[in-house]
């Protein structure tokens, strides 16, 4: 049987913990090439691509819970917000030529790998489980 959704904690954690692993990584692989303004472009990509999976994940558990017609003012703010101050940050990046966007953006895919990795170890958990059924 697949993870029921009380594990749902554990599982983002997990993914948090994933993402970060893989933040850490990038930017040490970065290092040892030497390209310390890419490391800090890929950091902060990385960084507001986890700020921004813990948002949605917040926001996903809002919606789930809300047993009302009315949502909470700061999670209606967040899903208005998130996405303009996402493609604004990004602009302003790019047009002050302060870091290269694209590691930037490099770092924004971060909480995809971990999600990846996260569900590739959980369909291999299941796999096994099926195997010893």
């Amino acid at each position: 049987m697949a993870e029921t959704t009380t594990d749902l904690p554990e599982i983002r954690v997990r993914m948090l913990r994933w993402m970060v692993g893989l933040s850490i990584l990038g930017v040490v692989v970065i290092l040892a090439d030497g390209r310390f303004q890419v490391v800090l472009a890929f950091a902060i990509g990385a960084a507001l691509g986890v700020l921004n999976f813990y948002w949605l994940w917040q926001t996903g558990l809002v919606l789930m819970e809300v047993q009302t017609a009315r949502v909470p003012r700061m999670t209606v703010l967040l899903i208005i917000l998130r996405y303009p101050l996402a493609f604004a940050g990004l602009f302003i990046i790019y047009y002050n030529r302060w870091l290269s966007p694209l590691p930037v953006i490099a770092g924004l895919l971060v909480p995809g790998g971990g999600v990846l990795v996260e569900s590739l170890l959980l369909v291999r958990k299941d796999l096994r489980r099926n195997e010893t059924a």
